[in-house]
């Protein structure tokens, strides 16, 4: 039996590689399929008797074929998709450094505003209290607490618009 899957080898071999070829458009995995074909032959031959060889060889490489073309599209997709994922993990840590160094800059640009205003900025704007509560927590009119926070929110608006 192992003469006779010799011959159909050499018989059936080029014409095999061939037809793979144009379906993976790679001569060399062309060349492995049909390699991977005869191993199967001569495996299924010690089984049963082949009655069609040639339709054997042809079925059995085609589904090699579609195999590994089915195996060549999961990879291309992971490869896009691994390729997305580390894009988007590049964009996330630099969208992480601009804003540590926004969060840098403006709280430098809170430590640089006077006094006052920074104090009415803080109640106001992270503690959450009304224009009233600020006035009579500091003894100010709401009027002067108005004019302190709107010097305060310039400054840091211009911080925030320099990127």
């Amino acid at each position: 039996m192992s003469s006779q899957i010799d011959d159909w080898f050499r018989l059936y071999r080029q014409e095999l590689v061939s037809w793979i070829a144009r379906f993976v458009r790679c001569h060399e995995t062309a060349k492995d399929l049909v390699q991977e074909t005869y191993l199967i032959l001569a495996r299924q031959a010690t089984e049963e008797t082949i009655a069609q060889p040639r339709g054997f060889l042809y079925r059995t490489a085609k589904n090699l074929a579609l195999d590994y073309l089915r195996h060549q599209k999961v990879v291309e997709q992971y490869a896009v998709e691994a390729d997305v994922r580390q894009e988007e993990a590049f964009y996330s840590a630099e969208r992480a450094v601009t804003a540590d160094k926004q969060i840098e800059r403006f709280a430098a640009t809170l430590e640089n505003l006077p006094p006052l205003a920074r104090e009415v900025f803080c109640l106001i704007k992270l503690d959450g209290l009304s224009y009233r509560e600020t006035a009579l927590r500091l003894n100010l009119s709401e009027r002067q607490v108005e004019r302190q926070l709107l010097k305060a929110m310039l400054d840091c608006r211009k911080v925030l618009e320099e990127d």
